[in-house]
């Protein structure tokens, strides 16, 4: 079924070529536009076919074929989900360009006037960027995704770019920026009846990343703490606010001992991610000799 799905796609392929070079290329007009788009048809449909026989690349191929057809007719919506299709063959086989498929599609929504999908595109294009290990593009474009949904007053895709951010800034080293945005983002969620139970967490990370940032800053993190119990009545006593106390106060001894067992004991109530770990790991080495 490959082969035939496979031959079915070039034969389709010839054909499209072969429409749109009816007449050598030079007539205009109307019965060209017509010509264009039984071109566009028959890429899509090659594109499908390509797809059924996994020959990712060359349905990757037709479908930017079909999309750069759409954009010369101003068929931009159309030319934007083609782009779309385009970079989601592309990404099996071809990084790069399903990178500049997605940045095409992207311009092309946001120039008709569809902020919100435009957006999703460049959360797309982030995504690709941390799974190449590219961190720091990714940073880039989730900024540039969140500065859209700003702009379409959508909070909640906002605050999951935020959050992509701020991680991924901390994992960058970029400590001070990681802790303001899981800062603002703690903060934020108080005043969202449904997020409220993530302050907490958000608080958390905040206060690793002011250790992370300088571990010797115990006491700046035990003043931030004092902070967010006046911001948030019920980090005061949650298991967040005892783990971030036990730890400033460690610090603050260089213990390393305590330091370690403030971490046992919190994890016996709330396991710590791989991305707390990592900080924590930062913040002991300049504590002393790991004796766990």
């Amino acid at each position: 079924m490959g082969d035939q799905q496979r031959s079915k796609g070039e034969q389709l392929m010839i054909e499209a070529e072969a429409m749109l070079n009816q007449g050598g290329g030079m007539c205009c007009g109307k019965k060209a536009r017509v010509r264009s788009e039984e071109a566009c048809m028959l890429y899509v449909k090659a594109a499908n076919a390509f797809k059924m026989a996994k020959e990712w690349h060359k349905a990757g191929n037709a479908f930017a074929e079909a999309a750069t057809i759409e954009l010369k007719n101003e068929r931009k919506t159309e030319a934007a989900m083609h782009f779309v299709e385009a970079a989601k063959c592309y990404k099996k086989v071809s990084p790069n360009e399903c990178e500049q498929c997605l940045v095409k599609a992207g311009e092309v929504y946001d120039d008709v006037g569809r902020g919100k999908t435009a957006a999703k595109q460049l959360m797309t294009l982030a995504e690709l960027y941390e799974e190449q290990g590219n961190l720091q593009r990714a940073v880039e474009e989730y900024q540039k995704a969140a500065d859209m949904f700003t702009t379409e007053q959508l909070a909640s895709s906002t605050t999951k770019c935020l959050i992509k951010i701020a991680t991924h800034s901390a994992s960058l080293g970029d400590y001070d920026r990681a802790r303001k945005l899981f800062e603002e983002i703690g903060t934020e969620a108080l005043n969202n009846s449904l997020l409220k139970y993530t302050a907490n967490e958000n608080y958390t990370k905040a206060g690793l990343c002011i250790l992370a940032n300088n571990p010797q800053d115990g006491k700046g993190l035990q003043e931030k703490i004092e902070e967010w119990k006046d911001t948030n009545p019920s980090f005061p006593g949650s298991r967040e606010c005892n783990f971030l106390s036990k730890l400033a106060l460690a610090v603050i001894k260089d213990d390393v001992d305590e330091f370690n067992e403030a971490i046992r004991s919190h994890e016996s109530i709330s396991r710590l991610s791989d991305w707390d770990n990592a900080l924590l790991k930062t913040i002991r080495k300049n504590l002393g000799p790991d004796l766990r």
